[in-house]
C-alpha cells in the first residue's frame, strides 16, 4: 500500500501535450510535478524549498533510470526517493546552488540550443561577463543540460543551470494557475541584480517572473 506520497505528485504530463509553445521544443521527457499546495502545506516548505524538493526528485530519478538503464522505476523507488529528496532539502541541501555574485547575467537558453556557437559569442560580450552565468531553460531537465553543455564545449565554464523542473502550474500562494510559474528572485536571492538575456525576436515566457532587466540580443 502506498505510505501517501502518492497524493504529492501530479499525474504526468502525456507525451503529446509535453511541449513549449513559447520555447518552440517538444521536451525530452516527462518529469514528476508535484502538488505543491500539498507538499508546501504537509512540510511547511517555502516555494524555494518545494522547487528545489522537485529538482531534487527529478534528478534523482533520472540518475537512478540511467544507473539501471530503463525507463520507468517502481513506485516504491519513487517514494524513496521522495522521502530522501524531503529529508535532504529540509537538512538545506540544494540541487541548485545559486551563485554568491551580487550580478548575475541569466541567459534563455532554448532558442540557442541548435546554435551553440551563437551562444559562445554570447557568453563573451562584455554586459555578460560582468555576471554569473546562469543558463535557463523550459526545454531542457538538467540532465538534458548537463548532455548539451558537454557535448559544445560549456561544460568547464563554471555556468549555472535552471532546468524546467523548477516549473510549477503552482502559484507562489499555492494554487494552481493557468500557466508555469519559476519566480526567479525566490530561487536566486532578493538582493541580486539579475539580468536576462532574451535573443532578438523572442518573447520572454511569462513563466519568469521577479524582478529582472531584459537585454535583448
Amino acid at each position: 500500500m502506498s505510505t501517501g506520497v502518492l497524493r504529492y505528485f501530479l499525474p504526468e504530463v502525456p507525451h503529446w501535450a509535453n511541449f513549449s509553445e513559447v520555447a518552440e521544443c517538444r521536451r525530452e521527457g516527462s518529469i514528476k510535478f508535484l502538488n505543491m499546495k500539498l507538499v508546501r502545506g504537509s512540510l511547511s516548505l517555502s516555494y524555494e524549498e518545494a522547487a528545489q524538493l522537485q529538482l531534487m526528485l527529478n534528478t534523482s530519478i533520472d540518475n537512478l533510470k540511467k544507473q539501471k538503464q530503463i525507463q520507468h522505476i517502481p513506485f516504491k523507488d519513487e517514494e524513496a526517493l521522495f522521502f530522501s529528496a524531503s529529508d535532504r532539502v529540509q537538512a538545506g541541501i540544494k540541487v541548485f546552488i545559486p551563485p554568491k555574485f551580487k550580478m548575475l547575467s541569466l541567459i534563455w537558453l532554448d532558442p540557442y540550443l541548435n546554435e551553440p556557437k551563437l551562444m559562445k559569442k554570447v557568453l563573451k560580450l562584455a554586459s555578460v561577463e560582468r555576471g554569473h552565468p546562469i543558463f535557463i531553460s523550459l526545454c531542457q531537465t538538467q540532465g538534458g543540460m548537463k548532455a548539451w553543455m558537454k557535448k559544445n564545449g560549456f561544460e568547464n565554464q563554471n555556468i549555472r543551470m535552471l532546468s524546467y523542473e523548477l516549473l510549477s502550474p503552482y502559484s507562489d500562494s499555492g494554487e494552481l494557475d493557468t500557466k508555469y510559474h519559476l519566480y526567479l528572485n525566490k530561487i536566486l536571492g532578493d538582493k541580486k541584480k539579475i539580468y536576462m538575456y532574451i535573443r532578438k525576436s523572442w518573447q520572454i515566457p511569462s513563466a519568469f517572473e521577479g524582478n529582472f532587466n531584459v537585454v535583448k540580443i
